[in-house]
């Protein structure tokens, strides 16, 4: 269960709204918030450090599938066989199409509108859609192979 959700591109959907809120609070935050800023800090270093401990119980209980904490290579990426491979392919692939559209829309945009916090949110709505992309993908192929394996 541990090793599902540390590989799940919804932890890093999570995780990327996390920082894109610690940003918010420092630099974009009404003055109210302000005074709370160090408490939604502590919240987010709590957060991440449990998801460290999440990662180093699963490293110890399951020796051989091991998470690197600092890797190249994404949690969520399942490569041990060919078949998985290739749905990580797939999912990689339109990703890579919703960039080639979205980064070019995002310059348009922020040169366009001004508002200041715009950059982070567009950056917040890229990363997750990224991993919405990936998730639903995955999802896709994963729950058609499962729905085979009933006929």
């Amino acid at each position: 269960m541990i090793e599902k959700i540390i590989r799940s591109p919804l932890s890093m959907m999570f995780f990327i709204l996390l920082f894109g809120g610690l940003i918010w609070s420092k630099y974009y935050s009404p003055i109210e918030v302000k005074p709370y800023t160090n408490w939604i800090t502590i919240g987010i270093l709590v957060i991440i450090a449990v998801f460290f401990i999440l990662i180093m119980i699963h490293n110890q209980k399951h020796p051989n599938r091991k998470i690197n904490f600092f890797g190249w290579i994404p949690y969520e990426f399942k490569e041990e066989d060919e078949g998985k491979q290739w749905v990580t392919f797939q999912a990689c692939r339109k990703v890579y199409i919703f960039f080639s559209f979205a980064i070019p829309i995002s310059i348009i945009l922020i040169a366009l509108i001004e508002f200041p916090a715009l950059p982070l949110l567009i950056l917040i709505v890229i990363g997750m859609t990224q991993y919405g992309i990936f998730w639903w993908e995955e999802n896709k192929y994963y729950k058609s192979e499962s729905e085979e394996d009933y006929t």
